[in-house]
């Protein structure tokens, strides 16, 4: 028995990722072949092993073993044959996620190979049925080399912006819902997207404000810590980290190509009188951002999405995790990608050497990307957001043509989601 299981898992595993082109291309929908074949696979071994174990070839040893261990559980057929068909099943629903994951990488690949990268601009959720500036969006979509939306799932003031079956969304008015999986599907498809869900993990005013006991507390003020506005969860919690994840799941079942985490940090303050459910130190701090991160890109491969994480421009600089948990030769270890914000106008004067960075955007993207890819990033894992705020056309022009310089994809921020389709005009050398 254990051979028949082996042979057609290894078949399974080595076989079926690399024929995903021709299912695809035939139509066929492989889960539904897994299911046939598992089905076909169960009856044949449940009939070798308790009605005529001759069938299956065994040598003398292993026949031998194999009776004194059926000897040994001393149970009904019955019971026997249900508990290899449940651990059967266990089998195939790891073997489907693996098999999700690969054609999730197989997807992608496919995408930027066709569209030449992922060259993308961040639509503020809250515009999506926005009819004029969903237009405009479009235009641009349709008439520029823009292939890629981030589309808010989980906003910075906590908001769902769709139907959730998260238990805390029946708790908390949290849903301002705007889209659901056939409206995204319908973008996506229209206009050929790579769509990718921007989750804002780790700031939340509404969840902080209703569980007081997931946030982080102030010690001088004895009440949650807020700054500008902003209200933070505690990373070592486990109710916030599941939270998070499970919208992140729920956003992957709605149709995104990708699951994108934003404020996937602690809060960037003096943190001596910020209490946590554990010390703040860079051990902890950096274990527990890359652990959550590991374990929401593991889940997310299983249900078909791959998964970005947005972190400061200044990572790609600093060895330290400057007290916010994110680490540049850690972080890229527990994620498919890594955006860092190298907004010009975000880095202080004398910069790189320039006074004012914000007039230098060519010279400032070209050398903060340049560290990063230094200190041993990948250039197919390094995919940085761009400044499309404060900046002439030209400026944000110069800005995508320092990361194309550098062989990488881009994503344009503009908190408004104002685009001009001149952004996005060839620049010359």
């Amino acid at each position: 028995m254990n051979r028949v299981v082996f042979i057609f898992l290894s078949i399974l595993l080595i076989v079926f990722p690399l024929t995903i082109e021709n299912f695809e291309n035939e139509n066929i929908n492989y889960l539904e072949l897994v299911k046939n074949i598992t089905t076909e696979l169960i009856h044949t071994v449940v009939k070798a092993q308790v009605k005529n174990p001759d069938e299956i070839s065994l040598t003398n040893d292993q026949a031998a073993l194999l009776k004194i261990k059926l000897d040994e559980l001393e149970v009904a057929d019955l019971e026997f044959q249900n508990n290899l068909i449940k651990s059967y099943e266990n089998s195939i629903i790891q073997i489907n996620k693996e098999v999700n994951k690969k054609l999730a990488i197989y997807k992608y690949r496919e995408f930027v190979n066709e569209f030449g990268g992922i060259k993308g601009i961040y639509l503020n959720s809250y515009d999506f049925l926005n009819s004029e500036k969903m237009s405009s969006i479009k235009t641009i979509i349709d008439e520029t080399v823009v292939n890629t939306l981030v589309i808010d799932v989980k906003t910075d003031h906590g908001h769902l912006m769709y139907d959730s079956n998260v238990q805390e969304s029946y708790e908390v008015n949290i849903e301002r819902v705007k889209f659901n999986k056939a409206s995204l599907v319908e973008l996506k498809t229209n206009h050929n997207l790579y769509l990718i869900g921007r989750v804002v993990a780790f700031q939340d005013p509404l969840f902080a404000k209703t569980y007081e006991e997931s946030s982080v507390f102030n010690s001088i003020t004895n009440s949650i810590f807020s700054k500008n506005g902003q209200y933070f969860l505690d990373p070592s919690d486990q109710k916030s980290r599941n939270y998070v994840l499970n919208i992140a799941i729920e956003a992957c079942h709605l149709g995104f190509d990708e699951i994108q985490f934003d404020y996937i940090r602690y809060p960037d303050a003096v943190n001596n009188h910020l209490v946590y459910e554990e010390e703040s130190n860079f051990e902890n701090r950096t274990r527990n951002i890359n652990s959550f991160l590991y374990e929401a890109t593991k889940i997310l491969h299983g249900e078909g999405c791959l998964v970005s994480a947005d972190i400061f421009g200044y990572v790609l600089q600093s060895e330290s995790d400057n007290g916010i948990g994110q680490h540049l030769e850690t972080i890229v270890k527990s994620v498919d990608f890594i955006s860092p914000m190298v907004y010009p106008s975000h880095y202080s004067n004398g910069s790189f050497g320039y006074k004012y960075p914000n007039k230098h955007p060519y010279e400032v993207v070209t050398a903060a990307l340049s560290d990063g890819l230094y200190r041993g990033t990948k250039v197919e894992q390094l995919r940085p957001y761009l400044q499309g705020f404060w900046h002439t056309s030209e400026d944000v022009r110069l800005n995508i043509k320092a990361a194309e310089d550098k062989g990488l994809d881009w994503i344009i921020w503009n908190n408004s989601s104002v685009y001009d389709a001149n952004y996005f005009t060839k620049i010359e050398s």
